[in-house]
């Protein structure tokens, strides 16, 4: 099988804010400054989008022909060095409203999130247990939900297979966040109701994490309506500088490309793989499940649906990895992209951008990891604050794709030979949409 177009040229598509940063070799890239302006460089393939990357910027958002970061003019003179063409535009304040709805809801806070997961183990206590991924460099904990009718012991007698959804790497994406938390509240709502739902939870462990990144979360929340554009954790670095992007801190390839080496980058790889105590519980937990299958890691913005390889421009199969894996993924991108009208591809075919968690999780324990960039498609959108009133049509757009995920957990291979079962075959919702930027611009 062929591997998928990187880019639609037809529609605005945002690379995830997971991404992009410089070269482990390039120690003097980042910006120091607060930024003060949205800029843009023309580049309108992979490679000039990594050139750009090796510079130390996350890139926030990328089109057919260009992308965006958020930087000072000094930052886009340093572009400009590279024979790229840049503008520069003052950022709006509205880039950093997460807004009203018409409900009054908003995004929901970490103790919030804590607190609920809690009340459903204490409702379900037959169903779901509460446990933790562990602390957080200032010690809070990172909440996790195990969902299965079986107990532990009858999960390992039965050989169960394990799946595991996770949000919230990047502090300012609450997005992320929401949708592994309502997809929580779903599974338990259903399984006294819904047939399928009730037999894929006597049959698979589901493990659920929220908020991978609590720290950078509570720095960034501001009552779920004004955040500080934060992505990072709060480790002290000792310089002055404050951070380490946790989605460039895993040990597969780790500081290969994509990533800084000064710690005042928001793509800043910490000074060794697996250095953050928010890293290290997931690589815990992972290792000890050796029977886990699937990995969902949810993130905002782009609407794309991606997987590894994100450290190499090669394909699965050709340099690491089993060649019978691409096609896999492939089709599971496929398929989940036709319910939720996103765009599937392999990670580096937006960028190079090493120690991220899917290269990890596949690389190291073979297991189907994927990486979601949630709604909306744009900056003009909303961006990493979006409007809360997108959460639940990106949720109905993303739940036949998480359900899929974990109908086919027990052999994700199925999905080469199978058809995929009825109860999913009715369409989804499909996400939020919103006007391409170029007509805002």
């Amino acid at each position: 099988m062929t591997m998928i177009s990187a880019i639609r040229s037809t529609s605005l598509r945002t690379a995830l804010v997971l991404s992009m940063g410089a070269s482990a070799f390039n120690a003097n890239a980042a910006h120091s400054q607060e930024p003060t302006h949205y800029i843009e460089v023309k580049a309108n393939n992979k490679e000039a989008r990594s050139l750009v990357a090796r510079l130390g910027y996350a890139l926030d958002e990328i089109r057919s022909d260009k992308v965006f970061f958020l930087g000072t003019l000094e930052d886009a003179k340093r572009v400009e060095r590279l024979n790229l063409k840049t503008t520069a535009r003052p950022l709006q304040e509205r880039w950093f409203e997460m807004g009203a709805s018409p409900d009054a809801s908003r995004f929901t806070s970490y103790t919030e999130v804590a607190q609920q997961l809690q009340d459903l183990a204490k409702n379900n206590p037959n169903l779901v247990t509460l446990t933790s991924l562990g602390r957080s460099g200032e010690n809070r904990d990172v909440p996790m939900l195990r969902i299965s009718s079986k107990t532990l012991g009858q999960a390992e007698t039965e050989q169960l297979p394990v799946i595991f959804y996770m949000g919230c790497h990047h502090a300012r994406e609450h997005l992320s966040v929401e949708i592994p938390l309502m997809y929580a509240k779903h599974l338990v709502s259903q399984y006294a109701t819904n047939a399928d739902i009730k037999r894929l939870l006597d049959t698979r462990e589901v493990y659920i994490a929220p908020i991978v990144n609590p720290d950078g979360h509570v720095y960034d929340y501001r009552n779920g309506i004004r955040g500080q554009m934060w992505r990072k954790n709060r480790r002290n670095n000792g310089n002055g500088t404050v951070g380490v992007d946790l989605n460039r801190n895993y040990g597969w390839g780790w500081g290969t490309g994509g990533s800084s080496s000064d710690g005042s980058s928001d793509v800043y790889m910490g000074p060794a793989a697996f250095s953050e105590i928010e890293t290290q519980n997931v690589k815990h937990f992972v290792d000890t499940q050796p029977r886990m299958t699937t990995l969902l890691s949810t993130h905002t913005f782009s609407e794309l649906i991606l997987y590894p390889w994100g450290g190499t421009y090669d394909k699965i199969g050709e340099k690491q990895g089993d060649p019978a894996d691409l096609p896999v993924f492939v089709k599971m991108a496929n398929d989940m992209a036709a319910w939720n009208q996103y765009t599937p591809q392999q990670s580096s075919d937006l960028y190079i951008a090493s120690g991220d968690t899917t290269d990890w999780a596949y690389g190291t324990h073979g297991i189907f990891a994927f990486t979601f960039e949630l709604s909306p498609n744009s900056m003009w959108g909303g961006g990493f604050y979006p409007n809360p009133s997108v959460i639940e049509p990106t949720f109905q757009a993303n739940l036949k794709p998480l359900l899929y995920m974990l109908e086919f957990a027990n052999d994700p291979k199925r999905v080469l030979t199978e058809k995929i079962p009825s109860f999913l075959q009715t369409p989804a919702k499909v996400g939020v949409g919103i006007a391409s930027s170029q007509d805002v611009l």
